[in-house]
């Protein structure tokens, strides 16, 4: 199978050679065509010149031999034979050289001159001269009256000599600019396919699950961006490829301690060993790791909809006080039991946001409730919200313990929880921060997380209100 540089480079060879030939061969016509008509006015103006000295000698002020030795030096000068006759006949001349061109060719030529045409004829073929030749005939005039004719004829030898010369160099220069095209069409073909054979290359590797890296970027052309665009595609793979082993891995972990909870308890009660009467108690155990497993499976596929761009956000501009106030009367009960108290700064007037409504109570309720859980009892959580021209801003901030420098960065990856709070009983997935992050980001906005030991703010900005 042919590579696409050879298809390529053959492609672009021929279509030069064939360029290069249509304009070797339509130069060559058009040079004939004018080596034609200089030898044709050439003649013509010989021929002029003839026939006023003929006009002369009719008249009596030129003699014969002075017109013969002027018909030799015109000859001679034209390259041209020379025929005079005098007056018209009713027979062909016996003219040795007009003898030569063929009686039928001679009667049409001489008919024509003798009614006062000047004739040009073309590429006549004598068989004589074995050759083509190129005839003028021209009448002779006194007062009106046609009493002779001038007829030159010139053989084409010396004309085909300078056209095949000419057609020689003319090829001999396409042959050099044909060769000249060849290399540098290899030399562009190469670098056309260089980039295409590279991504071909590294996309079969990549198919073959070997790890790659980044192709080297060629330019801002068409093929840069193929290359680029490879790049983001093999990194996105990748980064999916990557973000996959860790759901799995992640998943496996957190399944993994519920289920063997739920095994022993179930198992403990089958066999008797947990007595009837503590028996509704581990019930009550399996019941809530049951809906930390119901909440985990909603939240992975919460996660897996937003990372595959399943989910659509239906904007609309609504108040985001009313938002705020409702998400955190749904926490209010569960405040209370702490002893803490949620303050809200900022909702006392209207504040407009376009947005998905339902969403963004998504993201509050997601903050607020690791506020709550977090914030030991008689602390203090809140919701600050501030709007400008362009931009709202949402602010959840509790007075909790805070987290260590070295866990910030990562609060916002799949399953990871800070350390201090990864008990199986209190801690969440660690999918919630991962699933804010991305409705945020979804909406265009950027959300941030500030931390120290008096305390965490999350910083969310909208923009667009």
């Amino acid at each position: 199978m042919k590579s696409i540089f050879s298809r390529l480079f053959l492609t672009y060879v021929l279509i030069i050679a064939v360029a290069i030939a249509l304009f070797s061969g339509l130069l060559s016509v058009v040079l004939r065509e004018h080596l034609f008509l200089v030898k044709q006015d050439s003649l013509l103006e010989t021929g002029y010149y003839l026939n006023t000295l003929l006009g002369r000698v009719q008249r009596g002020t030129l003699t014969e031999k002075e017109l013969a030795l002027a018909v030799n030096v015109a000859g001679e000068t034209a390259n041209a034979r020379v025929v005079l006759l005098e007056k018209p006949v009713e027979e062909l001349p016996a003219h040795p050289l007009l003898s030569e061109m063929g009686n039928e060719w001679l009667a049409d030529l001489l008919t024509r001159i003798w009614q006062g045409e000047t004739v040009i004829i073309r590429r006549q073929f004598a068989a004589a001269l074995d050759t083509e030749v190129v005839a003028v005939g021209m009448p002779s005039r006194i007062g009106g009256r046609v009493t002779g004719a001038v007829i030159l004829f010139s053989p084409l030898n010396e004309l085909e000599g300078v056209l095949a010369q000419a057609r020689n160099v003319v090829w001999l220069s396409g042959s050099l600019l044909l060769l000249l095209a060849f290399v540098v069409v290899y030399f562009v073909s190469h670098r056309l396919t260089r980039p295409v054979v590279k991504v071909s290359r590294a996309a079969e590797a990549l198919a073959g699950g070997k790890d790659i890296p980044d192709l080297e970027e060629g330019g801002k052309d068409e093929l840069g961006m193929l290359v680029e665009s490879f790049n983001q595609l093999k990194n996105k793979l990748k980064k999916a490829e990557t973000m996959r082993r860790e759901l799995i891995a992640g998943v496996s972990h957190e399944l993994r301690s519920p289920l063997a909870a739920i095994r022993g308890f179930v198992q403990g009660m089958l066999d008797d060993v947990i007595p009837p009467r503590e028996r509704p108690r581990y019930l009550n155990l399996v019941l809530q790791e049951t809906n930390r497993l119901t909440a985990m499976t909603n939240d992975l596929l919460e996660m897996a909809r937003l990372e595959s761009g399943g989910i659509v956000l239906r904007k609309e501009k609504f108040d985001l006080c009313i938002v705020v106030k409702e998400t955190a009367e749904l926490f209010s009960a569960q405040a209370h039991a702490k002893n803490l108290e949620i303050n809200l700064r900022g909702c006392d007037k209207e504040l407009l946001l376009t947005a998905d409504s339902s969403r963004v109570r998504q993201v509050i309720g997601n903050l607020l409730s690791n506020a709550v859980e977090f914030t030991p009892a008689g602390g203090s959580v809140g919701i600050n919200v501030s709007g400008g021209q362009d931009t709202v801003m949402i602010e959840v901030w509790d007075t909790g313990l805070g987290i260590s420098a070295q866990d910030l960065p990562f609060v916002f990856e799949k399953f990871y929880r800070v350390e201090k709070f990864r008990d199986s009983a209190t801690g969440g997935t660690g999918l919630g921060l991962a699933i804010v992050k991305s409705i945020v980001e979804l909406h265009g906005g950027q959300i941030a997380l500030e931390s120290s030991c008096k305390g965490t703010v999350a910083r969310i900005v909208f923009s667009g209100a």
